[in-house]
């Protein structure tokens, strides 16, 4: 009796095994940009703390959010999704929230661009090594015209994902104004950053290396939850 008992155990363990093994697999994958609607242009983003889709796959009781994290380029893919129909948001970013609702999710590759409206525009940004600094130049643009400035900052990393929060530590220079109390956006105004590289060799010392620049420029916007920075495009200058 009890040989039969512990066979029948088996078989019902061995079913439901089969059940949950039987569950479908992701059977899609989707990428895309998120791009400035004006200029055409990625929006560049932080890679940590920052850049995410918020998505819910509807058909679902209660469905739950998921995220979609986005590249500091602006891009991003997920290649492990399935295919539905999705509500999809953005919000605490560096660019105005927005929801898209109903996005059809097909079997294999969806490409999904987003066109947003950044807080800042970074315009005619130029960094460059010169002599024993590195200089940057640029002037801003507010994304509706009535945003005022916080802060700007030139970040420096030893790789790509350069931001405001993968940076070295830098002294020196002048690579970094906060306002205290934030300030129109002047278009006309060309601003200009610098990092002293002899005071901080500690951070620059590999000769014939790649290090990696973005200004930033940070927000004040009432009401719109966590604002985080603007970026130029990516530059990398050899030493």
């Amino acid at each position: 009796m009890k040989k039969i008992l512990l066979l029948i155990s088996c078989c019902l363990f061995a079913l439901t095994s089969c059940e949950i093994d039987n569950y479908e697999a992701p059977n899609a994958s989707i990428h895309g940009s998120i791009i400035d609607g004006k200029t055409g242009e990625l929006v560049g983003m932080d890679v940590q703390e920052g850049g995410e889709l918020k998505v819910v796959e509807l058909g679902f009781e209660n469905p739950q959010d998921q995220s979609w994290r986005i590249m500091n380029t602006g891009e991003y893919r997920n290649d492990l999704v399935f295919a539905a129909t999705y509500d999809i948001r953005m919000e605490n970013n560096n660019c105005y929230a927005f929801v898209e609702k109903d996005v059809v999710v097909k079997k294999g590759d969806n490409t999904k661009d987003f066109k947003v409206t950044p807080y800042i525009r970074i315009k005619n940004p130029k960094i460059e090594k010169n002599g024993n600094q590195i200089v940057a130049t640029f002037s801003l643009e507010g994304g509706k015209g009535d945003e005022k400035l916080a802060s700007l900052q030139l970040f420096a990393f030893s790789d790509m994902w350069v931001g405001n929060s993968v940076k070295f530590r830098l002294s020196g220079g002048t690579d970094k104004v906060d306002f205290g109390i934030p300030v129109d956006i002047d278009s006309s105004q060309t601003y200009t950053l610098t990092i002293d590289i002899a005071a901080n060799q500690s951070s620059f010392k590999y000769a014939g290396k790649n290090y990696y620049f973005r200004i930033g420029a940070k927000a004040d916007i009432p009401n719109v939850g966590t604002i985080r920075y603007n970026y130029s495009p990516l530059v990398a200058i050899p030493f």
